[in-house]
């Protein structure tokens, strides 16, 4: 049913990059967690002699995040081959069994949510590193599971925002995993209870007034759609997700690729995007107040901030690549590449004390990266180790799963971070190196290594901004390709080892309105990277043609940067504004993504 495969996070490589970097640093900052301490709340449970007080924070609630970071470990072992990672994976699945072996209530504590992060660990050492305990383990949660929560949540539309049932629509995505992988009916049939037709029945009828939504778990529920779809074959679960990746792009998310103000999606209010990025002494708020997810009316306030960036990059990556996978098609790369550079490429590392960056924040009135979160629980439970530092370890693994993918006949780019893959097409084996600086440099190189000569295609994902002068060459002599937005550019030849390819896509300079109801706030975009400006600033200028007055200058610690011309600035003609990669702005530094431009 799968029209491409990727590589099962194997024979890819990352090379040098900040995204490298990124990863690197969350594994050794992972590795360095004591296991006791993420087992203390299971043996606390099950009763057993235990000598650690365990993480704080969420984790320390109920371990919701233990799954996560199991899966997290396997899929990063296969992509780096670091054997610590496999180690630890192993220890830590071994250890919750052995608690689970000791209590009943192990089994029995967990409520939706956590019962869908066990089951994607758990399936995850299974499917990635043949961990059979997993399929007891597996079967234990779900028999508890079908005895415990309630069948009837979610039939009148809402939510559930109750403790026991929480984002239970995400469950489907797994126990298809689980029919799939070990072919009990169970699974399947226990999947199929937790459909989501008031949901997804509403997308396929373009009825996009489904009241307010969580962000996150309501992309992610595209997923347990796609799950059903390779499972039924039934083709509304597939429009359904089609439908939701052209809406919420099209008209739900900021130019970064992220969404959900205050985690809430679909809000009833128009211009609700815009609205969210405006203080609340602005005179051009439509609303004074608005929803967030548990739809309830707010005022601005800053620390639930724009976007929750690990979670819903998270739920974008895998949507994306099950869309990829199934259809083929190359424009579902789009959504993967924003949040990839402007995402999860923005944040900052998880502290070990498990401080994260939340949210992302896009305010026009000015905004700064920090791992500090000023919420607190009733309870007085502090915001560590929370939902994101179970996502963002799963977004790091996907950084060598979501470059490549292969059919039959070929090898498919789809993202562009420097690194290799390894692959067979023709009959022989190759390896193609993207030996690139993307997006620091605007020119993609590859190079492809090989024993023996191959006739066989390479597809390049061409981004949907990259509608000017594209140019292609393989080694060193121009091709004439055909390089259309949202389609791969293809070439086809008789490969032999040393072949290079070099591929430009224009980087031009375009400010990204935020909705169509605020018109004027918009963000500077340059190819696939979103800028920042380093002052809050009225601007006077074309906004269909900025480079007409803004201009490319030198920038210390920053790939690009622009700087406007004298008299764009308003009310002071003689005033500049310089513009640079919202992903390189380091911690606490005060940036402005969105601005005001008047004609």
């Amino acid at each position: 049913m799968r029209k491409l495969k990727n590589f099962g996070y194997q024979n890819v490589e990352l090379l040098d990059s900040h995204w490298k970097a990124q990863r690197s640093e969350l594994i050794e900052t992972y590795l360095g967690i004591d296991n006791d301490e993420l087992l203390h709340y299971f043996k606390n449970i099950a009763g057993m002699e235990d000598h650690v007080d365990g993480l704080v924070g969420w984790y320390g609630n109920n371990a919701s995040t233990f799954g996560q970071k199991l899966g997290a470990f396997a899929k990063l072992y296969l992509a780096t081959k670091d054997e610590r990672l496999k180690k630890k994976a192993f220890a830590l699945a071994d250890g919750w069994g052995e608690c689970a072996a000791f209590s009943e209530k192990v089994i029995d504590c967990n409520d939706t949510y956590v019962y869908d992060k066990l089951m994607g660990g758990f399936l995850d050492m299974l499917e990635y590193l043949g961990y059979e305990p997993a399929k007891e383990y597996i079967l234990r949660l779900t028999q508890s599971a079908a005895k415990r929560f309630d069948r009837e949540v979610g039939r009148d539309g809402l939510q559930n925002m109750s403790a026991d049932m929480i984002e239970w629509y995400t469950l489907p995505e797994q126990l298809y995993r689980a029919w799939k992988l070990t072919g009990e009916q169970l699974y399947f049939d226990f999947a199929k209870v937790w459909d989501y037709p008031y949901f997804w029945d509403k997308l396929n009828a373009g009825d996009f007034r489904v009241g307010p939504r969580h962000a996150y778990s309501h992309i992610n529920s595209l997923s347990s759609a796609a799950r059903a779809y390779e499972a039924t074959g039934d083709e509304k679960y597939l429009s359904a997700m089609k439908t939701a990746y052209e809406e919420v792009l099209g008209h739900h998310t900021f130019a970064t690729g992220g969404y959900g103000p205050a985690e809430c999606l679909f809000a009833d209010e128009e211009g609700y995007l815009g609205d969210s990025l405006k203080a609340n002494w602005d005179r051009d708020k439509v609303h004074d107040t608005y929803r967030n997810f548990a739809d309830f009316f707010c005022t601005r306030d800053d620390q639930w901030g724009s976007c929750e960036v690990s979670c819903c990059s998270w739920a974008v990556f895998k949507l994306c690549n099950y869309l990829l996978m199934i259809t083929g098609e190359a424009k579902y790369g789009d959504w993967a590449e924003k949040l990839l550079y402007n995402g999860c490429g923005g944040q900052l590392p998880i502290t070990k004390e498990g401080k994260v960056m939340y949210y992302a924040d896009y305010f026009i009135n000015g905004a700064f990266k920090s791992v500090e979160d000023g919420r607190l629980h009733e309870n007085g439970v502090s915001f560590e180790w929370q939902c994101c530092t179970g996502t963002y370890p799963q977004d790091m693994a996907e950084y060598a799963n979501m470059l490549y993918y292969c059919d039959e006949g070929g090898l498919y780019v789809s993202q562009y971070l420097a690194s290799k893959v390894d692959f067979e097409a023709a009959g022989a084996a190759f390896t193609l190196k993207n030996t690139s600086f993307y997006p620091k440099e605007k020119t993609l190189r590859f190079q492809l290594c090989g024993e023996q000569e191959g006739n066989f295609p390479i597809h390049f994902r061409v981004p949907s901004w990259a509608s000017g002068a594209n140019t292609v060459k393989v080694n060193g002599e121009p091709v004439d390709a055909c390089a259309l937005p949202n389609t791969w550019l293809t070439l086809e030849r008789i490969w032999k080892d040393g072949d290079e390819i070099e591929i430009s896509y224009e980087f031009i300079l375009r400010f990204q309105a935020v909705d169509s109801y605020a018109p004027d706030v918009a963000a500077l975009v340059y190819g696939p990277v979103t800028l920042v400006c380093d002052k809050m600033t009225l601007f006077a200028g074309d906004m269909e043609h900025p480079e007409t007055w803004i201009e490319p200058v030198q920038k210390d610690g920053y790939s690009w940067a622009f700087r406007t011309r004298p008299g764009h600035v308003k009310p002071f003609g003689h005033l500049t504004r310089e513009f640079y990669p919202y992903y390189e702005v380091p911690e606490m530094e005060w940036y402005y993504m969105y601005n005001r431009i008047t004609g």
